[in-house]
């Protein structure tokens, strides 16, 4: 650790968060560092003179008598100040800290701070680019550090402190050809970590560095050194253990296992699936431990046939799961080592030869930055460069875009990478493993691709299949947006900015000279001018047609009768006059690039990088021009093709799409004819039948087995159903009315089940609606209200936000439906607001009702409302995750008793207890039924 340094670490609670708001310091702590340890603390609570807001008590714990008797911030800013004399200032989100610190200061008539500063949020970022959270709380676990009180600035400061240690310690393990990459790049930082960063190289440029087999130094870059691939052989003296009781001997090496019904069950289902090689659908509900039970038998089965056994789930996360946590349980279960892989597009991979590239330019954007940082970091720690492992900000993820593999073609400069090359690495060690774990979206790609990775007759297990039919849809369609467009001619630049086309010129002039005037730029100029004249006549086009949609964010549907109008007519010549100036501009920048590349071999590694760039964007502009044409002259009749934007700013939104009516042709034609698979997931079924899972999948044009595995949990008794009976019809009242009654529903029940409640909405305007009313009323300001599209972050970012409080209430639609896993107390309470139908005006529903009619069908009995089912289901599936959880589900939509559909909703579902009550009756219910209060 740095000797010659004082870092001291600050902390402070505050009333609010800004000073300039009203904001002031109600605790403040600091602890001092010294020749690398912890050398004492200062600690004390502030009186800000002015209201706690009860939230901010919630969260801290800190009330008005705590601070009523404390001394002000004036009165302790003298020794403040001899604290932060001749040290440096740390603290996680330092600018919040040092703008509080500074802001108090400057009231009480001091100066203000004006030192070096460490951020260790940035610096965390740097040297764990890999971490799922950069949040205090979240580091302090995966340290394992003693931060006994969040969100009290004693405990904060104290763990920062330690983290900051650990942090420090980390840099100055790393490489010095990395530290001096690392220096020359931190100039661009928020913070002074260029200052960690000169003392380390300067430590070591006085001894001799001795680098671990476990790294290599290749041409400048530290990177982890890559185990060789293993070949694996076909062993027929492996069989799978025919005895249920040698099964379970096998299963109960893990720790902590029970032996489920339902597990041993799936398990003798999917050794028949690769016995009989035929396709099987296996609904498998919640608790089963489905994954171990298909993963056990396909690991025999490759050791066997010596091939890889494909297993796809529906997100890039799950992938991660079962790497991690279902194959470490099933190693601890098998005499013999199991070799798995994740396979996932080109893109997910890192391109070296890129990022090397992207290392020699000067950089000036911060996000940027960081990303190149985080990047050489973790080239000491990847073995994969699956981007996935990285925590990239929305700016470093526009960054991975230009360094991730792009194309197959082997260049100069990719060529001297090969040895090391990512995606090359990830074929051969897949081509050796037992399993092979991939996403829906990689698997839809590959079977359609000309030389798909998977060998002819492989067996695929096809995990979260009620997902596989809308990802394929989303795979198998197109999307076509004049952001995209701009984006690709935005990479060509002018001559002089330092882009494609500055390059491409320097090359000429330095190998062609005499070559004809400029010609790219001019023509660049007359596309970006023609599509902003488009993009007007698209948005006009687009808000006429969706005026009457409330909401910001809206779809409208591409019809035979939509083409026929004057308006349509006005898109066809805009598109027309786009196409051919495209044209025209594609032939100039193929006139300019032909002769460069026609003496390729005379570039250095780097310019035939940039011919390479240059042939990939003329190749992405042509696919670009190519779907305008068809989409708007030459749709497929197979297809729907609809507008989406949000009208709040269309210029950067609105995109046009299409997807396949009836992916299940396709699954049918390029997977199920050609490989053997196996359809699981916990919600298949529709009133105890697969006829409509099978019939979205094509399954029902082969034989197949199909199997029905109940859920282990004892859902009669930990589980009620409340239907309440002072709830109007959805017809029958308006959505602000109907916000109102939820939101009164919410806030009583809040009170009895201590927070804990997750809220399902099927439309974001109720949702609004609903969070404004319970925020204009205070009732419960004690509580974290995180609401999606309100509250930022992703799905399973909020979910793990409303884990974190002991109040807590999560509003949701879309995602939250599925996929999040909140067992125990943590959810108590559900509430589904409306059966969750697909809007009919959603222009894919649209169109397949159109094609069921066609085919003699019921739109609805056919497609909406079993697809609602099977997503009520998984909604209602969040409530219960393991044998000891208790839960309510309140059911606002009466539509599941009064119309004749409602029973299948119910009936789809375990049997559980349900009982009609008004508000007062629920609450009585929940109070009584549910366990005590955290």
């Amino acid at each position: 650790m740095i000797n010659d340094v004082r870092f001291i670490v600050a902390d402070f609670e505050t009333t609010g968060h800004s000073y300039a708001s009203g904001g002031r310091i109600m605790q403040a702590a600091f602890v001092a560092i010294e020749e690398g340890r912890i050398e004492g603390q200062y600690n004390t609570y502030v009186n800000p003179d002015r209201p706690i807001p009860p939230f901010i008590q919630e969260l801290t714990g800190i009330d008005e008598e705590t601070v009523q008797e404390a001394p002000f911030f004036k009165e302790e800013a003298g020794r403040v100040q001899e604290w932060l004399a001749d040290s440096v200032f740390v603290a996680h989100n330092v600018s919040f800290d040092l703008t509080f610190l500074n802001s108090e200061l400057e009231a009480a008539g001091c100066a203000p701070f004006t030192g070096f500063f460490i951020d260790t949020v940035e610096l965390a970022k740097i040297v764990l680019p890999a971490s799922d959270s950069y949040k205090l709380g979240d580091l302090s676990d995966q340290f394992g550090l003693s931060h006994t009180q969040k969100h009290r600035a004693d405990s904060d400061a104290h763990a920062t402190a330690e983290l900051f240690i650990q942090l420090v310690e980390r840099l100055e393990s790393i490489p010095l050809v990395t530290i001096e990459q690392l220096l020359k790049l931190s100039s661009g930082l928020k913070s002074d970590i260029h200052m960690l960063l000169s003392r380390i190289a300067a430590q070591k440029k006085q001894r001799v560095e001795m680098l671990p087999e476990n790294w290599t130094v290749y041409r400048g870059l530290a990177l982890r050194t890559k185990k060789p691939p293993e070949k694996r052989k076909a062993d027929k003296s492996i069989s799978f253990p025919e005895k249920e009781k040698e099964k379970w001997e096998l299963l109960s090496g893990v720790p902590g296992m029970k032996k489920r019904p339902g597990q041993m069950q799936m398990i003798d289902a999917v050794q028949r699936f690769f016995e009989q090689k035929e396709h099987a659908v296996i609904e498998a509900g919640t608790g089963t431990g489905k994954s171990l039970a298909y993963l056990l038998p396909a690991v025999f089965e490759s050791r066997r046939s010596g091939r890889p056994v494909v297993v796809s789930t529906y997100t890039v996360l799950l992938q991660h799961q079962l790497l991690e946590r279902e194959l470490a349980k099933l190693q601890m279960m098998l005499p013999f080592d199991v070799k798995a892989a994740v396979l996932k597009g080109k893109r997910h991979y890192l391109d070296l030869s890129r990022f090397v590239r992207s290392l020699r330019e000067k950089e000036r954007n911060y996000d940027r930055t960081v990303t190149k940082m985080q990047m050489l970091v973790w080239l000491l720690e990847t073995e994969t460069g699956d981007g996935d492992e990285l925590n990239l900000s929305s700016g470093g993820a526009l960054f991975w875009q230009e360094v991730c593999q792009a194309d197959d073609y082997m260049n100069k400069a990719k060529q001297a990478w090969r040895k090391h090359d990512f995606a090359r690495y990830a074929k051969e060690v897949a081509a050796g493993a037992d399993i092979i774990i991939t996403n829906h979206s990689f698997l839809i790609a590959d079977m359609k691709a000309e030389k798909p990775l998977l060998l002819p007759e492989s067996y695929v297990i096809i995990d979260e299949a009620h997902r596989f039919e809308k990802a394929a849809r989303e795979r198998l369609g197109q999307e076509l947006s004049l952001a995209r467009l701009k984006f690709l001619l935005g990479k060509i630049g002018s001559a002089e900015d330092r882009r494609l086309l500055y390059h491409l010129n320097r090359i000429e002039a330095k190998r062609l000279p005499g070559r004809p005037p400029e010609k790219v730029t001019a023509a660049v100029a007359a596309v970006l001018a023609e599509a902003e004249e488009w993009l007007g006549v698209l948005a006009a086009f687009f808000e006429r047609q969706t005026s009457r949609m409330a909401h910001s964010k809206r779809q409208q549907a591409i019809t035979e009768e939509g083409r026929s109008t004057a308006g349509w007519q006005q898109i066809e010549y805009g598109a027309e006059r786009l196409y051919n100036l495209l044209s025209r501009f594609m032939e100039a920048f193929s006139e300019k690039i032909t002769p460069i590349e026609e003496i390729r071999k005379q570039l250095s590694a780097r310019d035939e990088l940039y011919v390479d760039d240059a042939l990939l964007l003329l190749e992405r502009c042509r696919v670009w021009n190519e779907q305008l044409f068809e989409l708007v002259f030459r749709p497929d009749a197979e297809e729907v093709i609809w507008l989406e934007g949000d009208v709040r700013s269309l210029s950067g939104t609105l995109t046009m799409r299409t997807q396949p009516v009836e992916p299940g042709v396709l699954i049918q034609n390029y997977l199920l004819e050609r490989h053997c698979v196996l359809f699981t997931s916990a919600t298949l079924t529709v009133e105890q039948s697969f006829r409509f899972f099978a019939g979205e999948m094509g399954l029902t044009a082969f034989s197949y087995s199909e199997y029905a595995i109940p859920s282990p949990f004892d859902y009669a008794n930990n589980c009620r159903i409340v239907i309440p009976n002072d709830v109007p019809e959805v017809k029958e009242t308006d959505s602000e009315a109907y916000a109102q009654i939820v939101a009164d529903y919410i806030i009583a029940a809040a009170e009895a089940a201590g927070g804990r409640m997750l809220v399902l909405f099927t439309s974001f305007d109720i949702l609004k609606k609903t969070h404004d009313f319970i925020r204009e009323t205070e009732l419960l300001a004690e509580y974290a209200v995180i609401a999606q599209g309100i509250t930022g972050g992703s799905a399973a970012r909020l979910a793990k936000s409303f884990r974190q409080y002991d109040k807590a209430i999560l509003l949701g639609t879309g995602a939250l439906w599925e996929g999040i896993d909140i067992p125990g107390e943590d959810l108590s309470v559900l509430f589904i607001v409306r059966l969750p139908f697909a809007p009919p005006d959603d222009p894919f529903v649209a169109a397949r009702s159109r094609q069921l009619k066609k085919g003699g069908e019921n739109p609805f009995s056919a497609y909406s409302l079993p697809q609602a089912v099977i997503r009520f289901r998984q909604g209602f599936g969040r409530l219960i995750r393991t044998e000891s959880d208790r839960g309510i589900a309140i059911l606002f939509d009466r539509r599941v008793l009064t119309s004749r559909y409602g029973k299948a909703f119910l009936a789809s579902i375990p049997e559980v207890p349900a009982e009609e009550l008004d508000i007062s009756g629920t609450m009585e219910l929940i109070e009584k039924w549910l366990p005590g209060e955290k």
